[in-house]
């Protein structure tokens, strides 16, 4: 009877303070992280944008293949950011018309200014990418951000020898 009591006692003492516990448990995300993987997404489509207009303009293979790489990459990372955020009941930004890379017409020099473009836009993502740092908890996108510091990184070093 007393083992009984002293459970029943236990289990009074110690039911509010694990559910203050869970009612304080803050999310495993930030505002930093659902900030990132909006505007990361938003990046990403220009991206694609932009790799769908090498196929459709570029002249040189380098290119078409670089465009061709990078929209399954940036596809596979929206999938799991918007992933993210609906799961945070987060908003997952719409899908906008782009304007980026309207100057550029098909024919000579569009190789090289859509290279150029390119490079200072997957830059733009690594500067993104590297404010997470600074606020980010959610290891998975803190994960996609180091991902994206590394992968930009190297294909900016890559495209620069095309621009050469």
């Amino acid at each position: 009877m007393r083992l009984r009591m002293a459970a029943v006692l236990l289990t009074i003492l110690l039911v509010p303070v694990a559910g203050c516990a869970a009612a304080g448990a803050e999310p495993g995300y930030s505002e930093a992280d659902v900030r990132f993987n909006q505007q990361m997404i938003t990046h990403h489509r220009e991206t694609i944008h932009l790799a769908e207009l090498a196929a459709k303009r570029g002249s040189g293979a380098y290119v078409r293949e670089l465009g061709a790489r990078l929209i399954p990459e940036e596809q596979a990372d929206i999938t799991a950011m918007s992933g993210w955020l609906k799961s945070w009941d987060q908003a997952v930004p719409p899908e906008e018309a782009s304007t980026a890379a309207t100057g550029l017409k098909a024919g000579p020099g569009f190789d090289q200014g859509w290279l150029t473009m390119v490079s200072e836009h997957l830059q733009h993502g690594i500067h993104m990418a590297e404010e997470l740092r600074a606020g980010g908890k959610h290891a998975p996108t803190r994960e996609l951000a180091e991902r994206i510091v590394k992968a930009q990184t190297a294909e900016i070093a890559e495209i620069a020898g095309h621009l050469s």
